[in-house]
């Protein structure tokens, strides 16, 4: 059992609370990291802080006592997932990666993932100080930065937040999609289903969120999008298709279960990033949605 300790953030400014604790706890399971936040064990400046917490210089996190088991340390990931992360690098210099994500891995672990990109980025690039400037869902592919630097960390967390990132994603609803609809302005609000479980809606009472689309092709039983929002809500997308009526194919959480021909994935891939200083960087179309949107044609 360790001591109460008091920890100053130099150099730690703009993390946010989660990352820097759980870089602080190595060995400590990510759920008790998070109990300790909400339960209020872990004080900034004296004060109960929330998770997404952003340090500033010089302040003063109090950490509570922990016993670190080598019992509940998280296990190491198989050499065959370590050579896949390392395989999707895409893009790098001196200040970050992007890698294109796969579908149906997770980008931090949590309830039923022993471990995410997040938690293996250093063993799997030999590196330390990699830090994630954004995320995807689970589901989704595609462009996904890391940070190498504590500068470049802030610096892209300051430029997702202020929009200069332009993101273009590639999807497949469900129907025709109408010719003539080309954004979708509908404010989301986050909610949880009796069972717990997180998810989002449209809401008069939810956070400002813009979605453009543009019709890449169609056929009768479904259109294949290109998307571009201009705010980063969670699950924006995937709302803004079901709000407009033509949900993402593939989609367990806002999609019918019933559309045919089932897809093997969520038709929902992060295609291309423009980076201030480099350009576009581009995730190539996984060919699963080729392979997909040719059942779907011959469906008609």
């Amino acid at each position: 059992m360790s001591e109460v300790r008091h920890v100053v953030a130099v150099g730690h400014e703009g993390q946010r609370l989660d990352n820097f604790l759980l870089g602080e706890l190595k060995g400590v399971p990510r759920s008790r990291v998070y109990r300790m936040i909400r339960s209020g064990e872990v004080r900034v400046n004296g004060s109960r802080s929330k998770p997404h917490t952003r340090l500033m210089k010089d302040d003063r996190i109090r950490i509570p006592p922990i016993t670190v088991s080598n019992a509940t340390a998280k296990p190491r990931p198989s050499d065959a997932w370590v050579e896949r992360l390392r395989a999707s690098v895409i893009f790098e210099n001196e200040d970050l990666l992007v890698l294109n994500k796969p579908t149906d891995v997770a980008v931090q672990g949590g309830t039923g993932e022993p471990f995410g990109i997040a938690e293996t980025l250093a063993m799997t690039f030999n590196q330390d100080g990699l830090q994630l400037a954004h995320r995807l869902d689970k589901a989704t592919s595609g462009c996904l930065v890391v940070t190498k630097t504590r500068s470049a960390m802030n610096a892209y967390h300051k430029w997702f937040r202020d929009r200069s990132i332009q993101k273009t994603y590639q999807l497949i609803v469900e129907g025709k999609w109408p010719r003539e609809l080309h954004a979708i302005e509908a404010p989301l609000e986050r909610y949880k289903l009796a069972n717990g479980e997180r998810r989002v809606r449209v809401s008069a009472d939810g956070q400002q969120a813009s979605t453009g689309f543009d019709i890449r092709t169609q056929c009768e039983r479904g259109t294949w999008l290109l998307a571009k929002p201009t705010t980063g809500r969670t699950h924006q997308l995937r709302v803004h298709a079901q709000y407009a009526g033509y949900p993402i194919v593939g989609d367990r959480k806002y999609g019918s279960r019933r559309f045919e021909p089932r897809p093997t994935r969520l038709m929902l891939h992060a295609h291309s990033l423009t980076l201030p200083s480099i350009g576009e960087v581009e995730a190539p179309v996984p060919n699963a949605f080729h392979t997909y949107w040719a059942l779907l044609k011959g469906a008609d």
